[in-house]
């Protein structure tokens, strides 16, 4: 089951900006297109208030719709020494509040 965590807004200047919520913690969040210095380096940059770099996404492919989205990798203090990883994908229409995407987190059982 997929959790959403944040709800966002595609500009026309291609940057994304919306809002990332846990149980602890609510931040404005920017994801600006990236200038790839290689081919495995991130397509975008995750940024919190104050430009500070929190994570990076890379355009990924879903395998059985063919629908591109973002996988995104955030880390924060607040997440230890793991990383918040969630994938952004567009609605299917924009919402009333004008969100055209939005954050899911699909908890994964390392076990």
């Amino acid at each position: 089951m997929a959790i959403t965590l944040g709800t966002f807004k595609l500009l026309e200047n291609g940057n994304f900006s919306g809002f990332l919520k846990t149980l602890n913690l609510t931040t404005v969040i920017a994801i600006i297109p990236a200038v790839k210095q290689s081919e495995n380096a991130p397509d975008y940059r995750v940024y919190a208030p104050q430009s500070f770099e929190v994570g990076a996404g890379w355009s990924q492919t879903a395998k059985k719709s063919g629908e591109t989205y973002l996988n995104l990798k955030i880390g924060a203090p607040e997440f230890g020494p793991n990383w918040l990883r969630v994938r952004l994908v567009k609605r299917e229409k924009p919402a009333e509040d004008g969100t055209t995407h939005i954050a899911l987190w699909e908890p994964r059982d390392d076990r």
